[in-house]
């Protein structure tokens, strides 16, 4: 009973904060494919159903009888704000639970963010300080996670002329954290001043997201020691 309570808390309380006015944190996030998430009680599958259609998502009940799936998928990156950072972590959590790739750019010095077990050693960009970068509660253990971390000193120009594929930049962009300035219906401008990092469950996903940052501009460094 209490699991039923806290999950349809959680759900409902999505439908407030995605609204949210002056927010100070983002979460970008996307599902690819096709999620099927199974719920032995009705009203469990439908407050998931609202809350990820409140995320975006093409989504379907699909109901068999002893049990209903809930069906969705968002194939754009979009974004969602939040009023700090534990918020970010839990709702970077749900999501992840519930099947999305997310982004949740940190800042260099997270000293709220609680990582014990995450040691990284001494290496690191400048004023990347993982010593007072804490990990309680959210540790990845070995292989489970790896950091890429970026930063983009002076205002860059981007450009997309389709709407859909410059919405989802923007989405990512709020994501890892950057400034974003609008010039046009068609361009963005963007700038990361200070170091911040993005945490990715595997090499592969961390090397990914390396070239990608470097291609946009961004100076890149990727710990995987």
């Amino acid at each position: 009973m209490l699991r039923h309570i806290t999950y349809s808390m959680f759900c409902l309380s999505l439908m407030t904060i995605t609204g949210a006015a002056n927010a100070g944190e983002f979460i970008a996030y996307r599902l690819s494919n096709w999620k099927e998430k199974h719920f032995e009680e009705p009203g469990k599958a439908n407050q998931h159903l609202a809350a990820v259609k409140k995320l975006g998502c093409d989504a379907k009940l699909d109901n068999h009888g002893e049990h209903t799936d809930v069906v969705y998928r968002s194939t754009r990156w979009r974004s969602m704000e939040v009023a700090n950072d534990q918020l970010a972590h839990q709702w970077e959590n749900w999501m992840k639970n519930s099947g999305f790739e997310t982004l949740h750019g940190h800042s260099a010095i997270h000293a709220s963010h609680d990582h014990a077990g995450h040691n990284h050693g001494g290496k690191g960009q400048e004023g990347h300080n993982h010593a007072e970068h804490d990990h309680s509660g959210h540790n990845h253990g070995p292989g489970q996670a790896e950091e890429v971390a970026y930063r983009l000193a002076d205002w860059k120009s981007m450009r997309n002329e389709d709407p859909g594929e410059l919405a989802e930049l923007v989405a990512l962009m709020n994501g890892l954290g950057c400034e974003i300035r609008t010039e046009s219906r068609s361009s963005i401008s963007i700038r990361c001043r200070q170091w911040k990092h993005v945490e990715v469950p595997s090499h592969k996903v961390a090397s990914a997201w390396q070239a990608w940052l470097k291609n946009s501009g961004f100076e890149v460094t990727h710990d995987h020691s």
